[in-house]
C-alpha cells in the first residue's frame, strides 16, 4: 500500500511506532498516520496537559490549568484579529504587517512571498 502524501515522516502514515514495548501511537500524528496542523497538534497535547493535571493533586495544577486557558484565549483572539485584518484593504499595510504577525504565531496558512 503506497503511503499517502501528507503522510507522518515518523510513522510513514501507521499511525504507530515501534519501541521496545510494542507498538505505540505515533507521538507527531497522535495515531492519525497524516501530518497535522500545528493548531490540531497544539490542541491535542493542550487536551492531555488538562487530563493529566486536572484533579492530579499536584502542586502545580491550577498553575498549569490557568496556562491553558490563557494559551487558548490568547489563540482565539489571534485567530478574531486575524480574520479582521483579512477582511481590511489590500492596502492597509497596517493590517497585511498585523495579519502576517499573526498568522506567523498560529500558524494557519503557509506564508506565501509578496
Amino acid at each position: 500500500m503506497p503511503k499517502p502524501v501528507d503522510a507522518c515522516l515518523t510513522c510513514h502514515g501507521a499511525g504507530e511506532t515501534v519501541t521496545e514495548s510494542g507498538a505505540e501511537t505515533c507521538p507527531d500524528c497522535f495515531g492519525e498516520g497524516n501530518v497535522l496542523s500545528r493548531g490540531t497538534k497544539l490542541e491535542w497535547r493542550l487536551r492531555a496537559i488538562e487530563r493529566a493535571y486536572r484533579d492530579s493533586g499536584r502542586e502545580t495544577e491550577s498553575d498549569v490549568l490557568w496556562l491553558v486557558h490563557e494559551l487558548r484565549t490568547s489563540r482565539d483572539v489571534l485567530l478574531r484579529i486575524l480574520a479582521r485584518c483579512q477582511d481590511a484593504e489590500e492596502t492597509n499595510g497596517v493590517a497585511r504587517d498585523v495579519k502576517y504577525e499573526a498568522n506567523e504565531a498560529l500558524g494557519l496558512y503557509d506564508p506565501t512571498p509578496s
